[in-house]
């Protein structure tokens, strides 16, 4: 994968000067590190003065937060509403859930969440909004509504008895280990295939000891 080629197209393709300034910043922070770059380089690698680059963010620390609030957004999208989580209980089928839940986050998961995420990660051992974003958005978002819908399922008989909360930490923690796993073969050109066959197989393990 070269991430260079890909984010100039994007950059390119970008209709604003805004946005052109925000994908350069998630392409180079991501490669250098937040600290490593300055406003004047960025603004070189987009064609625009120095200057001009106050008039769409004011810092570059906002810049960093526009970033962070691209991370939110993005899984956002994934949290299923109330109404979804009744009709994944009524199911019943806790096979369907995990198989709808992987492909929502995988919708949301195209090269530049995973640039951004790469971000995240990094800045996170020194920089608390970015401790912050990560803890919320990779830990928490995603728990509280597969409890809600683990509980409900189990109330009315259609998973086996379980301690929902334990159950819920030990797929969601051991899947992102994969997760990132899979991100950082897809940086380095590893292979993805034997990685994506455990993914498939953990979700697998999880239907099985829950199913009735």
């Amino acid at each position: 994968m070269n991430k260079e080629k890909i984010f100039s197209r994007m950059i390119d393709a970008a209709e604003s000067t805004q946005e052109r300034l925000f994908l350069s910043a998630v392409y180079l922070f991501s490669v250098k590190g937040y600290n490593a770059v300055g406003i004047r380089e960025l603004c070189r690698s987009v064609g625009v003065k120095e200057s001009s680059f106050y008039n769409h963010y004011p810092s570059k620390e906002a810049l960093l937060d526009s970033i962070f609030a691209r991370f939110a957004e993005s899984n956002e999208r994934v949290v299923m509403t109330d109404a979804e989580i009744e009709d994944m209980a009524a199911k019943g089928d806790i096979g369907y859930f995990f198989k709808v839940n992987m492909e929502r986050f995988s919708a949301v998961t195209d090269i530049l969440y995973h640039t951004i995420l790469q971000i995240v990660l990094m800045e996170s051992y020194v920089n608390p909004r970015a401790y912050e974003a990560a803890r919320h958005n990779l830990y928490y978002l995603r728990r509280d509504y597969t409890e809600k819908v683990l509980q409900k399922m189990m109330e009315r008989g259609a998973i086996r008895e379980c301690d929902v909360q334990l159950i819920t930490a030990e797929y969601y923690y051991c899947l992102k280990g994969m997760l990132d796993e899979f991100l950082l073969r897809e940086i380095w050109d590893g292979d993805l295939n034997e990685i994506g066959m455990r993914i498939h197989r953990h979700i697998g393990f999880f239907t099985e000891m829950l199913r009735k």
